[in-house]
């Protein structure tokens, strides 16, 4: 069981360790992180150095210039440089040294609160003498207003990303829990977390992103199609998102076919143009089709699926479309947000239930979807006798259907039209159990290029 520890004592039991050595450069929340390691003592055999390059033309004539101070790019080289002047710096301790160079990049708060504190927290370690070093970046967004606090709230993550990256190495769990400890998580987001070192790295950013989302330090991570980590505000800025929420276990032709049609509509029927579309898979924790948790693996795999037909993956914390809706738009500048809902996931959304107001419900989605450039996009159905099935044919209330007809009247909502009937009966269902059952026949309901990985992970589903 993992100890919980003061940010002090964290920082004592790194200074008590006479292999850990390194230097601290931060820019913009004080010195709030090597200030824990100089209070806790013994801080003479760890820190090395400990600087604050806080006027941008000292920055630039130690770090390189750069557009943007609080950025990605400024802390690594930020990291670069320091690490590379320790190294060189005292040769004699390299058979002997766990080098490390810690660095942030902050905006906090200012006078006239006018910004919103932001930043770049991160760490270029070695986990044993003379080896390749690793690095951990973390970007930070900090829902309080008080600069103070936000100063806090910097020292203990810097505390704990350091005493974690020694302390579970080998515990990418206790990592990311360790990652909150002190810190009242509400006044804290780490949004972005990716690991650079040997080849199973991406890998590991993949698991800590996941993570966060699990512990709810932040509520969305995106992987890209080339399963590197994305930082959605910058990967969906200005786009004509389009996004389907599903399962995806496994994706099918079903799939491809929502995403296609719903591109082709927007391009032909809305005039949007093909380089602002983006087409993005959604996944959640807390999906009610689940029977089960999902475990960490069940997304990997369903993220690398979805990148092998070139749809980027978002994983977030959001069980209702108008949370995830309201979200998205809250925290991203869209062109418009696209959601793509088979009829079934519709219905679910706004039939009555046994233990809530369903119109109540339903007007919470309109208020989201008319809180901005927002559409939902209906995915049909087949009926018994074959013929496609739209909205027309949900079974709703009386209440419930003037409220939809008013979506569709204002187009906030439409059916998704010329979808290729012969692929509609495809269920995921099928695939698996065909899958676990050894039998062939799955291969015609996927797409040609899944079919290799699906053999490769056959056993997986078993």
């Amino acid at each position: 069981m993992r100890k919980h520890l003061t940010s002090l004592e964290k920082a004592l039991r790194i200074n008590l360790q006479p292999s850990i050595y390194g230097v601290f450069a931060e820019i913009g929340a004080g010195q709030e992180v090597s200030n824990h390691f100089y209070k806790a003592g013994a801080a003479s055999g760890t820190i090395a150095k400990s600087i604050c390059a806080y006027d941008m033309m000292v920055s630039d004539t130690i770090y390189g210039k750069t557009k943007r101070y609080v950025s990605k790019e400024r802390l690594q080289s930020m990291l670069d440089v320091e690490y590379q002047n320790l190294v060189a710096s005292v040769p004699s301790k390299a058979s002997v040294a766990h080098f490390f160079a810690f660095a942030n990049t902050v905006e906090t708060t200012n006078y006239l609160k006018t910004n919103k504190g932001q930043g770049w927290v991160g760490l270029k370690f070695q986990l044993a003498p003379n080896s390749r070093p690793t690095i951990c970046l973390l970007h930070v967004i900090m829902h309080t207003n008080d600069a103070h606090e936000q100063q806090k709230l910097i020292g203990d993550l810097g505390v704990n990303l350091l005493y974690g990256a020694y302390e579970y190495q080998n515990e990418p769990e206790h990592f990311i829990q360790s990652l909150k400890d002190n810190i009242d998580s509400s006044l804290l987001e780490i949004n972005f977390i990716e690991v650079i070192g040997d080849h199973e790295a991406e890998h590991m950013s993949k698991l800590l992103s996941l993570l966060l989302v699990k512990y709810e330090l932040t509520n969305m991570i995106m992987i890209g199609t080339n399963g590197e980590i994305l930082q959605p505000l910058n990967a969906l800025y200005k786009k004509d998102a389009i996004i389907v929420r599903g399962r995806f276990n496994p994706p099918t032709k079903v799939t491809v076919e929502m995403f296609e049609r719903a591109k082709t509509q927007l391009q032909e029927v809305h005039k949007k143009r093909k380089q602002d579309l983006l087409a993005v898979a959604e996944i959640t924790f807390k999906c009610y089709q689940e029977n089960k948790e999902l475990v960490l693996e069940d997304f990997l795999n369903r993220a690398e699926l979805l990148s092998k037909l070139g749809y980027p993956v978002l994983v977030t914390n959001f069980e209702f479309h108008k949370d995830f809706i309201q979200f998205i738009n809250n925290f991203v500048k869209l062109n418009s947000l696209n959601l793509v809902l088979g009829l079934d996931n519709l219905e679910r959304s706004i039939q009555p239930k046994m233990t809530h107001d369903n119109e109540r419900d339903f007007v919470k989605l309109i208020d989201a979807i008319v809180g901005g450039n927002n559409r939902i996009l209906a995915f049909p159905e087949v009926d018994l006798s074959g013929q496609l099935t739209g909205m027309r044919s949900l079974n709703l209330e009386s209440g419930v259907r003037a409220l939809l007809q008013f979506l569709e009247t204002t187009g906030r909502i439409e059916d998704i039209e010329r979808v290729d009937i012969g692929v509609l009966k495809i269920r995921s269902n099928t695939v698996l159990d065909l899958l676990k059952s050894n039998k062939s026949e799955w291969e015609d309901m996927v797409p040609h290029i899944l079919r290799p990985l699906l053999k490769q992970r056959q056993t997986y589903f078993l």
